[in-house]
């Protein structure tokens, strides 16, 4: 492990993330189609989302409308450009692609940053640049095995997962050790297309039911 590995070193998880134990990822969207979907999310106790730099919509127009209700941090962070944005909208987290530049622009700011990786080796590699957490994407590669897996040969990092949003693929992650679990479209459906939020709350109730389960 690089000196950077040292706990007392690491930017802390914001704790609405690991009480919530989920992150909604938003997709690109205006801020009119997102106001209804993201009430709903809240409403039923999903309160973390995550957006993309490259939409319209930033932390601040959310943080604007809903306040301390909501916590917003942005994910697919490809660039330093990208890392920067996040900084001045002052996003409360960072998925990011592991690229060390904009890893050092966000720890720099204090901003926690989780960059990706899959493999046993990618993830001890990211947790020792002094990540705050590793993003395991796609978390589903490996089959629900690989979670006991994963946590066995590296117990120490904090994950994230990212697509394994199915109710038995949470379960898995989860009672693992895992510390989140990401929802994009399986959850959102088409909710954000002006769809059925009736339908939405739905999903989001069974995917709270895998949330509560696993602990």
């Amino acid at each position: 492990m690089g000196a950077m590995s040292d706990a007392a070193a690491r930017v802390p998880l914001p704790g609405p993330l690991v009480d919530a134990k989920a992150i909604v990822l938003l997709s690109s969207c205006r801020l009119d189609d997102v106001i209804a979907p993201v009430e709903v999310l809240l409403q039923e106790g999903l309160s973390v989302i995550s957006l993309s730099p490259a939409g319209p919509l930033t932390p601040t127009m959310l943080r604007t409308i809903f306040g301390r209700r909501l916590t917003v941090g942005v994910h697919d962070l490809r660039s330093v450009a990208d890392a920067q944005w996040s900084v001045e909208q002052d996003a409360a987290f960072a998925l990011t692609m592991g690229l060390p530049q904009a890893g050092a622009v966000l720890r720099a700011a204090g901003l926690p940053e989780l960059p990706a990786a899959l493999t046993p080796r990618e993830v001890d590699a990211a947790w020792s640049t002094g990540a705050a957490g590793v993003q395991v994407v796609p978390a589903n590669a490996f089959g629900n095995a690989y979670a006991a897996q994963l946590s066995a040969l590296v117990p120490e990092p904090k994950l994230v997962v990212r697509g394994a949003e199915a109710s038995h693929e949470v379960k898995a992650w989860l009672g693992a050790g895992a510390v989140a679990a990401c929802f994009a479209e399986k959850l959102l459906g088409d909710s954000l297309r002006r769809g059925n939020l009736s339908s939405l709350r739905t999903r989001v109730r069974a995917s709270l039911d895998a949330l509560r389960s696993s602990r």
